[in-house]
């Protein structure tokens, strides 16, 4: 009755790391078992593509439930790629 929300910040990584280095990345969606659907789950990530998207929905396991949905943007004008 006292966890408020389940937080993945870099949430990206699901997909980048999931599926060799942390697999368990993947099946976040099983603390669902102990929190229902009560507990909301927050994933935040500054890079997300499409399928990422789509593995980050289901690895959370967020189903049919409401979603709020932020875009920033991706404009980081003091990053340059080398």
């Amino acid at each position: 009755k006292r966890l408020q929300a389940i937080l993945v910040d870099e949430v990206h990584c699901i997909d980048e790391w999931g599926k060799d280095f942390r697999p368990q990345y993947r099946e976040l969606s099983r603390l669902r078992h102990y929190t229902g659907q009560d507990v909301p789950f927050v994933a935040c990530t500054a890079t997300c593509t499409s399928k990422t998207f789509d593995i980050i929905w289901h690895s959370l396991g967020y189903g049919h439930q409401p979603f709020w949905g932020i875009d920033m943007g991706s404009g980081r004008p003091n990053l340059v790629f080398l």
